[in-house]
């Protein structure tokens, strides 16, 4: 099932929609304005929290929790230090690995070695847009917050890099 991703790019905060297929709003994404642990929030069109983020402090490498409304640990983002992005998602026991192209316009979840969602970053957009398509759509929720999370881990490098270069 395809699935499209949307920033809202004059928010003081980070803000995203999450569209179906037919361009129907389904979800919306957050962020806690001036938080120093980055929380996200899905959130379904009325304003009710799905799931929430934090960003473990004081890592070399980015660490994330994912949590349930009810603030149950459902999944962790590492940030695997390599040439291009990669990732380690763990839900529960199971291992999912992300990896992403050079330029990060392209991100492929795999779970033991099979494809289980595709990650397309629209490269002439105004904000980020992206198009996901879940091939195991039970756990939709899940890979598209999993996508917005890689979103804001890829912009922290990019902005810690561009800090050494000035």
């Amino acid at each position: 099932m395809k699935y499209y991703i949307k920033q809202k790019v004059f928010s003081l905060r980070d803000k995203f929609t999450i569209k179906d297929y037919s361009q129907n709003d389904i979800y919306q994404v957050q962020g806690k304005f001036m938080s120093m642990s980055n929380k996200l929030e899905l959130l379904n069109m009325d304003g009710s929290q799905v799931l929430n983020s934090k960003k473990k402090l004081f890592r070399f490498l980015p660490l994330y929790h994912i949590y349930s409304n009810h603030d149950e640990e459902l999944a962790t983002i590492k940030k695997k230090l390599a040439f291009k992005p990669r990732f380690e998602v763990f839900v529960g026991n199971q291992e999912y690995i992300v990896e992403g192209s050079i330029f990060a316009h392209t991100f492929v979840i795999k779970k033991d070695e099979r494809e289980v969602a595709s990650i397309i970053k629209k490269v002439f957009s105004f904000g980020d847009s992206y198009e996901i398509d879940i091939i195991e759509d039970y756990q939709k929720e899940l890979f598209l917050f999993i996508v917005i999370i890689i979103d804001q881990i890829v912009h922290e490098g990019q902005k810690h890099s561009q800090s050494f270069h000035v």
